[in-house]
């Protein structure tokens, strides 16, 4: 009886594995975006899963760096309704993270059309710096 609940786990997990390897392979897209004075953001995309009938989400992650310092991190995640001819932004949210002296002091998100922004702002004193991220999706489900 242990071999076959095995049996069906190892099955259960290959499946799993084999829908995900497509994800996979459009993670990892990297960008860098100058946000001037010498700071500057690695960002990364992850397409995400289809979470429903029509339903798809993403997100965008940034590593924001002051040189080759690391001052903090954020991630924009949206959900996108594209059971339609065309796709619509429905939510979204940031969250951060400080490092190095530096907190994340604050996020705001807007959602228009197909498209979900988000500004994750970093502080240090009475210095602080903003990282823009926008997430598009199409009509077909593609996230960029």
């Amino acid at each position: 009886m242990k071999s076959k609940k095995f049996s069906a786990f190892l099955c259960a997990a290959m499946m799993l594995v084999s829908l995900l390897t497509p994800v996979m392979a459009a993670e990892g897209k990297e960008e860098i975006i100058d946000l001037g004075d010498g700071f500057y953001a690695v960002v990364t995309l992850d397409e995400g899963l289809m979470t429903r009938a029509g339903t798809k989400s993403g997100s965008k992650s940034a590593k924001v760096y002051n040189g080759s310092t690391v001052i903090g991190s954020a991630t924009l995640v949206a959900i996108f309704d594209i059971s339609g001819r065309t796709a619509m932004a429905t939510d979204a949210g940031i969250t951060g993270s400080g490092q190095n002296g530096w907190t994340y002091d604050h996020g705001t998100t807007r959602l228009s059309g197909n498209k979900a922004y988000g500004t994750a702002c970093f502080k240090s004193g009475s210095t602080t710096k903003s990282l823009p991220l926008t997430l598009t999706c199409s009509p077909d489900g593609t996230i960029s």
